[in-house]
């Protein structure tokens, strides 16, 4: 059974991984009209920045310094932790917006609130569309239009190309693994499992990595499936993503002993559920790259030192 609704995952100490979540998935519920770029002179210079990717584009094009406000989630690089954040799409801060008198507004969706409050003030706004491979080149292609910087931004889309063919190249020779993707469950349960489907940029770099996500046949980004729909797809690899959380080795030995309730289960028999924490699993943007490289590395053991 597949659940196409997101209402949320409840989850001990995940409202971080929850939040970049919910960041992802409202990109990919938007109307196209809503994902519009807009182009311009790159000539302001007290930018704020309303999405995490889109921080860590700023920075990857050399234009940080700047940044003087960034959303919530916005931990990349760690300059940007200085940076005042105004909370994120579901709950703008408008009144700290306004303190911070910034000249662009950089934001992934269109919130209404925001939109209508740079019309006021007469703040020129650039939304961009990051939620897939395609989109992120096309948003960094915005980005740096809209920053002066259009040579910039293509030696880095060029960049990300180069390194997601890399992580292709180094698992080539490597059977291909089914991957089932765990974005969230309820606490100590195998309950409300909520994956990246077939149109989450999770399972485009999955491929690449070498696996092949047992849900990429349905169409939402991120549905709720059932324990017995899992089963049934049994996959050889369980990939359970946290980021951003902290978690000891005694808490990680707990997470992964909750899934010997599915023994029998390839995935499980084979001591083969990895937990991964790393803050930029769920951020389509610059270092997309790195997130194929760790997906490749946690699917294929086999690789040397140098493709790992």
């Amino acid at each position: 059974m597949v659940r196409g609704k997101f209402p949320g995952m409840p989850r001990k100490g995940g409202l971080a991984s929850l939040g970049l979540l919910v960041f992802v998935v409202l990109g990919l519920c938007l109307p196209p009209a809503a994902r519009a770029g807009e182009g311009g002179a790159g000539s302001a210079r007290r930018i704020v920045s309303l999405g995490p990717n889109i921080t860590e584009s700023v920075f990857a094009l050399g234009l940080g310094d700047r940044l003087v406000g960034v959303s919530s989630f916005s931990t990349y690089p760690s300059q940007a932790r200085s940076l005042p954040q105004l909370g994120g799409y579901l709950n703008p801060n408008l009144e700290r917006l306004r303190v911070l008198k910034p000249d662009l507004v950089l934001v992934q969706y269109e919130p209404e609130k925001v939109a209508r409050f740079c019309q006021k003030q007469g703040i020129r706004l650039v939304r961009v569309r990051m939620d897939s491979l395609s989109t992120i080149y096309e948003g960094l292609t915005v980005l740096g239009r809209a920053l002066g910087v259009p040579e910039r931004a293509g030696r880095l889309c060029a960049t990300i190309q180069e390194e997601l063919t890399g992580v292709a190249a180094s698992v080539s020779a490597y059977p291909r693994q089914r991957v089932f993707v765990c974005l969230g469950r309820a606490p100590d349960t195998l309950s409300g499992l909520f994956t990246a489907g077939g149109s989450s940029f999770l399972t485009e770099v999955m491929k690449i990595a070498g696996g092949d996500n047992i849900f990429a046949d349905v169409s939402q980004p991120y549905p709720e499936v059932s324990k017995e729909s899992l089963v049934k797809r049994a996959p050889e690899v369980i990939l359970e993503l946290r980021p951003g959380e902290q978690i000891d080795k005694d808490r990680a030995r707990r997470i992964k002993a909750d899934w010997q309730a599915l023994r029998g289960l390839p995935a499980v028999d084979a001591g083969r559920v990895h937990l991964l924490t790393q803050d930029y699993l769920l951020i389509p943007g610059p270092r997309v790259g790195a997130v194929a490289r760790l997906l490749a590395q946690t699917l294929h053991s086999e690789l040397s030192p140098h493709d790992r």
